[in-house]
């Protein structure tokens, strides 16, 4: 559970420390920008996850919203689970389906200094990425941006990195990444938008009643 949840706080990550972390591209600096000026940021994401091990492949749709370092990730099909970051501590929610019942999972975990970098929060926090990662190719076809990170140390739970951007709108497109067991996981985002107002209740959690809460 905790290295799934650390995966991903790094993919959204990109919003507030990836693109801050090459200060030499232009490209990447307008999209930093953009995101970082915005109250709010909302966003339909559908993430794809490819089995090397299983040999299959499963789609999530659900929404993602980002505000000052914080975040939350509902997805309601295949189901329906919650990820929030309230700026201190990690909230992940799963429903079990209705035909088997149960309570509500909740799994919670604070964010310290021992666990910062573990879970590669530090981007969310301001701190660069460019110590642990690097652009290694960029190609343009039309208005996309494909560029493909690499991370510098052999530890990290990420393998390999594609990030897709559009440089008409300066939004990100797209995150592809491969992890350390060959899994590869596609994030496509749509209908951005950009809000000059946060909704600070969308950060806060309060586990539903009967919920089973355990700690990462």
């Amino acid at each position: 559970m905790f290295k799934k949840i650390s995966v991903l706080f790094f993919v959204l990550s990109f919003s507030v420390g990836l693109m801050a972390a090459v200060a030499g591209n232009g490209t990447l600096q307008k999209v930093t920008k953009k995101y970082r000026a915005s109250k709010l940021v909302e966003m339909s994401v559908v993430k794809t996850v490819k089995s090397e091990l299983l040999g299959k492949e499963t789609k999530y749709d659900g929404k993602i919203y980002l505000a000052n370092g914080k975040f939350r990730w509902e997805n309601t099909t295949p189901e329906k689970t919650l990820l929030v970051f309230d700026g201190t501590t990690i909230w992940s929610e799963q429903t079990p389906p209705k035909e088997f019942g149960g309570p509500v999972q909740v799994a919670k975990g604070k964010v310290d200094k021992k666990n910062r970098s573990q879970i590669l929060i530090s981007s969310l926090l301001g701190a660069d990425l460019e110590k642990n990662f690097k652009i290694v190719k960029e190609e343009k076809a039309g208005d996309l941006v494909k560029m493909d990170v690499t991370p510098l140390y052999d530890d990290l739970t990420v393998k390999s990195l594609q990030i897709t951007i559009d440089s008409k709108d300066s939004t990100m497109k797209e995150i592809s990444y491969k992890d350390d067991i060959g899994n590869l996981t596609t994030m496509s985002f749509s209908d951005v938008k950009f809000q000059k107002k946060e909704k600070k209740n969308l950060f806060k959690y309060q586990p539903p009643k009967g919920a089973q809460v355990t700690d990462l």
